[in-house]
């Protein structure tokens, strides 16, 4: 996690670079404030209305950060471009996945500073973390803000774009760290670091209970490029078990989706796919048998064509049972939603134990 001396947009300007060397520990320093906050928060487990989720301090943490990236955005690096530069620096944030997620902050920078309302974030997600709970924010998607932040008079249409493109949705820290790292790519001298190694310091961010994967260093890929990978190596893969058995089909958002349970040695384990896939395991060798509404087992095979055909029925005319008993229809459903958004629970239910490496 080196660097080379020189970066994308040196900042030349002796004033600039030094407000941009102490922008930048800020900014380190308020990341892992957030960071710590998220498992320091008042959340807790009530048995009449469940979780109720607290992020206050989450959310008054991440005010200071926004305002250094601006900082470093606007001050320290653009307003030191020279006008081919500066055309240049522009160019980069339209095309840059970290770039837009610099000028998509501004939206929140300017929300919490020109308009009453106070910053809040999204959280969908929770980590037990000792007796506690720590809340995983997200910030709210585009549509979802509310009016008085979409329509601020302050923000350019290309900064709406760039949050509703690469912001919103996404995981609060891994945006913090996408936009250290942008600016650590224009200018690695104003990150402050090891002299002995070169490595950032700060970095990474104290470890905690982790459920498939956080990221806590700026260098460090985000969870969707981890998620790519993970779910890409468990689907080329044929699943564990000795078999699978196709029980129901249910129907997710206008797709058809398979259920049923792997075949192990000592146990069965439920499992939810779409035809694709399951093509995919069968042509590698991969034993699947389907349980039709009539009781009878009838392996699958592909055709020529690459469709499913179970005896000498397309898999998709095929009459299968529909589910009468638990796990009923909405239970498949939703193991199919958890699967969908989370590569880690997909390769889970593939592999099980054989590709927890990953």
């Amino acid at each position: 996690m080196t660097h080379a001396a020189t970066g994308l947009f040196p900042v030349t300007d002796t004033e600039r670079h030094a407000k941009g060397r102490q922008k930048m520990l800020g900014l380190a320093l308020y990341i892992t404030h957030t960071w710590e906050a998220t498992a320091f928060t008042d959340t807790s487990l009530c048995r009449a209305h469940g979780l109720e989720v607290d992020s206050e301090r989450v959310a008054l943490e991440l005010a200071p950060a926004l305002a250094a990236i601006r900082t470093l955005d606007l001050e320290v690096i653009r307003n030191g471009l020279n006008r081919a530069d500066e055309q240049r620096y522009r160019a980069l944030q339209d095309s840059d996945d970290q770039g837009q997620v610099v000028r998509g902050l501004v939206l929140l920078r300017n929300a919490d500073i020109h308009l009453p309302a106070a910053l809040t974030v999204d959280v969908n997600h929770f980590v037990g973390e000792g007796d506690g709970w720590r809340v995983l924010p997200s910030w709210s998607a585009y549509d979802e803000l509310p009016t008085p932040v979409r329509t601020n008079p302050k923000n350019r249409p290309v900064v709406c774009a760039a949050y509703e493109n690469a912001v919103g949705g996404h995981l609060v820290l891994e945006t913090l760290l996408d936009a250290f790292a942008f600016f650590d790519r224009c200018d690695p001298t104003l990150a402050r670091r090891d002299p002995a190694t070169g490595e950032l310091k700060h970095f990474p961010l104290r470890a905690y209970t982790v459920h498939g994967y956080e990221r806590r260093h700026p260098d460090e890929p985000n969870r969707a490029e981890v998620e790519a990978e993970v779910r890409r190596r468990a689907q080329a893969t044929p699943p564990a078990g000795v078999g699978r058995e196709i029980e129901y089909r249910v129907t997710h958002k206008g797709t058809a989706v398979y259920c049923g349970h792997t075949v192990h040695p000592q146990l069965r384990r439920a499992f939810t796919e779409e035809a694709a896939q399951i093509a995919r395991d069968v042509q590698a060798g991969y034993n699947y048998v389907v349980v039709a509404a009539d009781g009878a087992h009838r392996p699958l095979t592909v055709d020529a064509d690459g469709c499913l055909v179970a005896g000498r029925t397309a898999l998709e005319n095929l009459l299968l049972p529909y589910p009468q008993r638990h796990p009923r229809a909405e239970t498949w459903r939703v193991q199919w939603e958890v699967v969908s958004e989370d590569a880690f629970h997909y390769r889970d239910q593939r592999h099980g134990e054989r590709m927890r490496d990953l």
